[in-house]
């Protein structure tokens, strides 16, 4: 597992299995209950909850995926050679506005996507960023 996230409304666990290439779901208590992603996701790194949706980053294919809660992928976002950036994702956070920012280890930046994945503004660092968190 490379990435997990908790839904303390439902109770339920969020697991990166990136070696089987889906996220399993999984009880507080860690009993099994799903799995979504095996035919869409290339070693999935982290995932987190919106508001209408689960985000899931996927390390080898350099995506965004935006899959609805009854595990329907409705977006994807190619976030490494799509002409006006080249990134490569290690991370991500969701604000409480659901802005995505995305830490870009290789390039040294934060990139911050609205909650539709449309780019709003890249932030340079001055060392390579391996995770994100905002004080809200």
């Amino acid at each position: 597992p490379t990435g997990m996230t908790y839904d303390e409304f439902s109770g339920q666990v969020y697991i990166c299995d990136s070696g089987n290439n889906r996220i399993q779901i999984l009880t507080k208590e860690l009993s099994f209950i799903s799995q979504f992603g095996e035919d869409s996701l290339s070693s999935p790194r982290d995932v987190k909850l919106s508001l209408d949706h689960i985000i899931v980053l996927d390390e080898s294919n350099y995506c965004l995926h935006l899959f609805s809660y009854d595990y329907v992928l409705q977006k994807s976002v190619i976030t490494r050679n799509t002409g006006t950036q080249e990134i490569d994702p290690f991370y991500f956070f969701i604000d409480r506005f659901d802005n995505i920012l995305v830490s870009d280890y290789n390039y040294n930046s934060v990139l911050i996507y609205n909650s539709q994945f449309q780019f709003i503004h890249r932030i340079s660092v001055s060392t390579s960023p391996m995770g994100i968190a905002v004080d809200q």
